[in-house]
């Protein structure tokens, strides 16, 4: 297919969103291994290879840390490879992986084939988080940002219960093999839904490369911040309400991620971008404010109002973020940008469950979540600033 053939099928309404829909599918497969088996990996360790905590943490940590370090890698390759080679390939990798965990013998052997799962799921991210933006029209691309995150909620909503149903019903060791073989479902949809492959000539001139550069940089910074608050509840909220005797805390979560999931499914029909400096310093605003009200919150109701406002903070704030990216780099610089951008996600999720964890345990939750709030109001400074960068000449932000 030409370029052109290729733009013309890619940006056409409604069969490029529905394709866009189709590989948000493949990235919540591709997502399964891990929503599957997150559950079971901790028995798994310390019974059938008589491990310990130490060691479930260090098998489930490493998936995070090669599926954070593949993404910027991958994101350069894809120019190169297309993003179907490299979703496909990422898929046999999981399948591969995942499946030979049933098994390891050793905590050794579990953690290198975690490894490898993280690097083939973090393969398969890079490439299907940028291949809906390539598809869709200008004004659907923050729409289009916004599916992955979304579809990795439901995953992991969805994948965790049915896990451990699974294994109750084939044992830990089958579940595993099911897991792995799940995710050859993305083959198909990846060999199905068409690429945009940009040519060399797409570059743009050296000139812009220092905008691209900072264009980058700061929505990136700005989502390690954000991401603080996603560390803060899905890690903390539950211990904060065991601590004070109040049972129940997992609904702070729930509220949170649905929260996130039915307004970015209703953003489907809704065309809105929180790209204005004000909308978005609102949106930051609204989480911090969320976070703040869990922390000082005694009762689950305030709690569970300060999961839904964190939630609409946060609906938009990672799409408007991507936004100038894209809109800040050419096309050919765009899967290296927005691996790296998708990566610092991971990165404040990281540095934030360990830092607010030394924090909470020095001076309590209620001033973690204070100070988690406050990171974010530093997020929103990076972001109003990146914001008010001058957009790209006219042919400059895209060629052909």
């Amino acid at each position: 297919m030409t370029e052109a053939e290729q733009r013309a099928v890619g940006r056409t309404g409604k069969q490029s969103v529905r394709y866009a829909l189709w590989i948000s599918l493949a990235t919540g497969i591709g997502y399964l291994p891990f929503a599957l088996t997150i559950p079971l990996l901790p028995e798994h360790v310390t019974g059938r290879l008589n491990g310990g905590p130490a060691q479930v943490g260090s098998v489930v940590s490493s998936y995070a840390v090669t599926s954070l370090l593949v993404r910027p890698v991958s994101g350069a390759l894809m120019n190169r490879l297309g993003a179907r080679a490299l979703t496909v390939g990422g898929a046999v990798l999981t399948t591969l992986a995942t499946v030979c965990c049933a098994w390891a013998g050793s905590i050794t052997q579990l953690m290198l084939l975690w490894l490898l799962v993280g690097v083939g799921i973090g393969v398969m991210q890079a490439a299907t988080g940028v291949w809906p933006v390539q598809l869709v029209a200008e004004d659907r691309q923050s729409w289009a940002l916004g599916l992955a995150g979304t579809v990795n909620y439901l995953a992991l909503g969805i994948g965790a219960p049915l896990g451990t149903l699974i294994a109750r019903l084939v044992g830990t060791a089958n579940a595993f093999v099911v897991a792995g073989l799940i995710t050859l479902l993305v083959v198909p949809i990846a060999c199905y839904v068409p690429e945009v492959r940009v040519p060399p000539k797409g570059e743009r001139p050296g000139a812009g490369r220092g905008r691209a550069l900072l264009g980058t940089a700061l929505p990136s910074t700005a989502l390690v911040f954000t991401a603080l608050g996603f560390a803060a509840v899905t890690s903390f909220a539950v211990a904060k309400y065991d601590e004070l005797g109040v049972p129940g805390g997992a609904a702070v979560v729930t509220a949170y991620s649905l929260t996130v999931v039915v307004l970015r499914i209703a953003s489907t029909w809704i065309r809105w971008e929180a790209t204005r400096p004000a909308t978005l310093a609102a949106l930051f605003l609204v989480e911090a404010a969320g976070i703040a009200l869990i922390g000082v919150s005694d009762g689950l109701v305030v709690g569970v109002i300060g999961g839904v406002l964190t939630g609409v903070g946060m609906w938009q704030i990672y799409p408007a973020l991507g936004v100038f990216v894209v809109r800040s780099v050419s096309e050919r610089q765009r899967p290296a940008a927005l691996s790296v951008f998708g990566a610092c996600f991971t990165v404040g999720v990281a540095a934030g469950s360990g830092s607010l964890g030394v924090v909470a345990q020095a001076f309590g939750y209620e001033a973690m979540f204070g100070v988690c709030a406050a990171c974010v109001v530093v997020g929103m400074l990076v972001a109003v600033a990146a914001s008010r960068m001058p957009a790209p000449a006219a042919g400059q932000q895209r060629t052909s």
